[in-house]
């Protein structure tokens, strides 16, 4: 463990002394909030990016509660794009965050919740995939920090962003680094109890010494309660939409939505 976080703090120093304006990526997952407490424990106060979905702000109380208590300016701005694909049976929300001349990519995943109550789901079509973007950001740092780990891939991704290369990813006008590439479920997991972090109890539990989530999904921010029938390739060309209460068109063909393996 030792070693893993000496090597990781030698990346952080080699982003110190080549770059002039690091960002820090956290969006207050385990292994986020471990990268963001090891950087600022070596003192260094970068700035940091909190991408949030505009809804659902319980979500998001664990994010806040640890921004008050380590007294954290977080940024954020819309995404410049939206897409959702469909595959294991799942639909899966990607939002394009404008980074100079090109995109970062930051996966989510939708579930359809036990009941359709007014105000607690959101509609694929008109919330996420039609939602407002950004264009042409002012993205002002030089590299991006991500807590990406090599053991640990999306679900309906082959990979995560950065994982190719430990020091420099080059996207656009800015690079990307994963200084925590080598480190486990465990040794994140070590880390918190050993620097006393608050743990997200209501995302995570503790499993064989690790922190995994929780099958109920109401706190979790990468998991966005919505209603996709409309969206789906093999529904039938017309589906009931419980926030119209009526019968609407399956848009599924005309957004190029097919049934993933």
């Amino acid at each position: 463990m030792r070693e893993k976080i000496e090597a990781t703090q030698e990346i952080i120093k080699m982003v110190a002394r080549e770059y002039k304006n690091p960002l820090i990526y956290c969006g207050f997952g385990k292994d986020s909030v471990v990268m963001l407490h090891l950087i600022r424990k070596m003192g260094y106060k970068w700035d940091i990016m909190c991408h949030r979905e505009p809804e659902f702000p319980v979500k998001w109380r664990y994010a806040h509660k640890i921004m008050e208590l380590w007294n954290l300016t977080c940024y954020d701005y819309p995404p410049t794009d939206c897409s959702i694909f469909y595959q294991n049976n799942t639909f899966c929300v990607v939002t394009h965050y404008n980074v100079g001349a090109a995109d970062l990519v930051l996966p989510g995943i939708l579930y359809t919740p036990e009941t359709f109550t007014e105000g607690e789901y959101l509609c694929s079509l008109k919330d996420i995939y039609d939602q407002p973007k950004c264009h042409g950001f002012d993205y002002r740092w030089d590299v991006g920090l991500l807590a990406a780990r090599c053991d640990e891939k999306h679900p309906h991704f082959q990979g995560i962003l950065g994982q190719q290369n430990e020091t420099k990813l080059n996207i656009g006008s800015a690079d990307f680094v994963s200084p925590m590439l080598s480190w486990t479920g465990q040794d994140v997991y070590q880390y918190f109890v050993d620097n006393g972090i608050p743990i997200n109890a209501d995302v995570y539990e503790v499993k064989d010494d690790e922190l995994v989530s929780k099958k109920d999904c109401t706190f979790d921010p990468d998991r966005r309660p919505a209603c996709f029938e409309c969206m789906k390739p093999e529904n039938p060309e017309t589906v009931f939409c419980p926030k119209r209460m009526s019968n609407v068109q399956n848009l599924s063909g005309l957004l190029g939505i097919t049934k993933g393996v």
